[in-house]
């Protein structure tokens, strides 16, 4: 072969080489600089595409009866608490103590979430949830309380917009519908696509502006009446020391600081 023969033919397989690295490059798929990818369009589908869970409308609430405004809160014979504080809340008539197992270590085995409880394990619980024994243990109304063991000294406040973040970030269709210096109402839609209304409220002990008590209500749209009236009693009556926590004494009585929703 002459050297132009051979300088062709170089050329020839460098632009060869060219081409074939631009149509592997073209047919990869778009990364944005968050590293997400651009989704590609599909022609003629071999399966339907299924409807984002947000687009959809709310899965139909369980038929369990609503949740009454007129509720029978009798004295205060439950607490909670732990080195930084001591509290004691009064809860409706007959509701029965569950275990709430949120991490590692919070439920001693072989106890798990929605294990019942007897009322001498719900004093020593970090986190129990109340509601009628009767109930499901999804989709119906519910009240929980959670002792903070708050070494970062966060008050009220800071934990409201700590809580919104975080649902924001985990729930379909978040919805803020109230908010104030203690306490955050709004609707979410649940892993089931479950419409759910959860109000939540911090409080302080008398003496201390550490946030060291959180409690929550949740339920359906036909519980927000029953909802709000047991948010508001529970933070009318709820009575807070800076004392460490005993289980089994006797907690001396001291006035709540954070204002009710």
């Amino acid at each position: 072969m002459s050297m132009r023969g051979l300088v062709v033919a170089l050329l020839c397989g460098l632009l060869g080489i060219g081409l074939g690295v631009v149509v592997a490059y073209a047919a990869q798929p778009s990364v944005s600089d968050s590293g997400a990818p651009y989704p590609i369009s599909a022609v003629s589908p071999s399966v339907p595409v299924d409807e984002p869970p947000s687009s959809k409308p709310p899965a139909p609430d369980i038929t369990y009866p609503s949740l009454s405004p007129d509720l029978s809160l009798p004295l205060p014979d439950h607490t909670i608490g732990n080195e930084l504080a001591t509290w004691t809340y009064h809860l409706p008539a007959g509701w029965q103590p569950y275990a709430v197992c949120t991490y590692a270590g919070e439920c001693p085995p072989p106890m798990i979430t929605d294990t019942p409880l007897t009322p001498e394990q719900a004093k020593r619980q970090p986190e129990v949830r109340f509601r009628p024994p009767d109930e499901p243990t999804v989709g119906g109304y519910s009240l929980r309380v959670k002792i903070l063991d708050n070494t970062l000294n966060l008050n009220p406040g800071q934990m409201v917009s700590t809580k919104i973040q975080g649902f924001k970030q985990s729930y379909q269709k978040f919805q803020k519908l109230k908010q104030t210096p203690s306490a955050v109402y709004f609707t979410y839609r649940d892993l089931n696509n479950h419409l759910r209304y959860n109000y939540f409220q911090w409080f302080a002990a008398t003496g201390s502006s550490t946030a060291t008590l959180e409690m929550s209500v949740a339920g359906r749209e036909r519980d927000v009446p029953g909802l709000k009236a047991l948010f508001n009693r529970f933070a009318d009556n709820v009575l807070g020391t800076t004392e460490p926590y005993h289980p089994g004494k006797a907690s001396h009585q001291g006035a709540g600081s954070a204002p009710t929703g």
